[in-house]
């Protein structure tokens, strides 16, 4: 298995429905087997491919070269003939539609394989309540891909400035190196809770809030563990984007390096005031939600799932492990992806909870990896070679 097309022409793949879009692409770039996606909303008011899904295609043709994206005109209809994965380095203004964390995701995958290391700068909305926001990202995925990659991988994400919901003003940076092969992952042990880190932000509002935040949060979260410390980041000027907004995201990390997260936010600007968002609501909600990631349990949380799924399944052609909480949707239909693209098959195995009656039901994720190689860096490895 390798980042780079067969001879042959490959099998074209035939999907029908707008489910899993950015995984089908981000799949079908990694094993250059054309995707054909049909009936995308085809029964809505307003059907077709949106606007985000479009700039989610424009992303992909930036970091590969020769891609063909062909669009129908009723816009239901997306076939797609990958390239190769070139990486570099770029920016790319997301649409405001979704957050920089709907395009992260997938570069976190992709970009262990390009050709050269990858080095983008992202604009567009931070934080939203419908992807993860930059420090969720930063705090659940980043240090799930380091294991992967290695301990001293170089893998950065950093937010520059912060863009609220609707209209965004965020700028991010990531950057991650480029591997001949992904290392096994083999963590089933989560270990024990010893502290709760977190971050409460506002953008354009008064700071005041921030602490109401904290103080909501902190009332719960210390019933849990006493080591909670909280930050407050209070953007103004152009670091605050163009929209008004507040909110917290929240990390319980174990002893042994396994992290939860959780993150609530205000309801965007131009709401009716009784749909309006109360800090103290906001830091509740954040601290409820990251109790029950941790009910959930496992060695990964809900954000970093299907990611770390996904990379067991690139890995070289050894057994990888992972003990996880309930899949979640987006991960069950990812498996079956994988399934298809890839030929990699899970075995899954209910660990039920402990006789003390802390957590949830676990699943135990055991696969044998592709072996999936990036050419282009063993080429320049073998090139070293005396």
């Amino acid at each position: 298995m390798s980042n780079s097309s067969a001879a042959a022409p490959a099998e074209l793949l035939k999907f029908v429905g707008c489910s899993e879009f950015r995984s089908r692409i981000a799949l079908s770039i990694l094993t250059g087997k054309p995707v054909k996606i049909s009936s995308i909303r085809a029964k809505l008011e307003n059907p077709g491919v949106r606007e985000f899904e479009i700039s989610y295609l424009r992303l992909i043709e930036q970091i590969t070269n020769g891609t063909v994206v062909r669009i129908s005109e009723t816009g239901t209809v997306v076939l797609f003939r990958p390239g190769i994965l070139t990486g570099g380095e770029f920016e790319f203004d997301c649409c405001a539609e979704r957050g920089i964390g709907y395009y992260l995701e997938p570069l976190m995958l992709l970009g262990p394989f390009g050709k050269r290391s990858l080095s983008v700068k992202l604009t567009g909305v931070s934080n939203n309540s419908m992807d993860p926001s930059v420090e969720a990202v930063s705090y659940s995925c980043l240090p799930l891909l380091r294991r992967f990659l290695g301990r001293d991988s170089g893998s950065e994400l950093s937010l520059e400035r912060r863009g609220c919901h609707p209209v965004g003003g965020a700028e991010v940076r990531f950057q991650c190196p480029t591997v001949s092969k992904l290392k096994p992952l083999d963590l089933t042990q989560p270990g024990k809770i010893h502290r709760i880190r977190g971050m409460s932000f506002t953008c354009k509002v008064s700071p005041g809030m921030n602490g109401r935040q904290i103080v909501s949060a902190k009332e719960l979260l210390r019933r849990l563990v006493p080591d909670v410390l909280l930050t407050a980041d209070h953007c103004t000027g152009a670091r605050g984007g163009q929209s008004p907004g507040f909110g917290v995201t929240l990390v319980a990390e174990t002893r042994d390096g396994c992290r939860y997260v959780a993150e609530c936010m205000s309801r965007p600007s131009g709401v009716a005031v009784a749909e309006a968002s109360v800090p103290e609501d906001v830091g509740l909600t954040a601290a409820q939600l990251l109790c029950e990631e941790i009910y959930r349990g496992g060695c990964v949380d809900s954000i970093s799932q299907p990611l770390a799924l996904a990379l067991m399944a690139l890995c070289d052609r050894d057994a990888s492990r992972l003990l996880t909480g309930p899949l979640t949707p987006h991960s069950v239909r990812l498996l079956r992806l994988l399934r298809q693209f890839l030929g990699v098959t899970f075995r899954l195995q209910s660990r039920p909870a402990g006789d003390d009656g802390l957590g949830g039901d676990k699943v135990l994720c055991t696969c044998v990896g592709s072996g999936f190689a990036n050419l282009s860096k063993l080429a320049a490895l073998e090139h070293l070679d005396p």
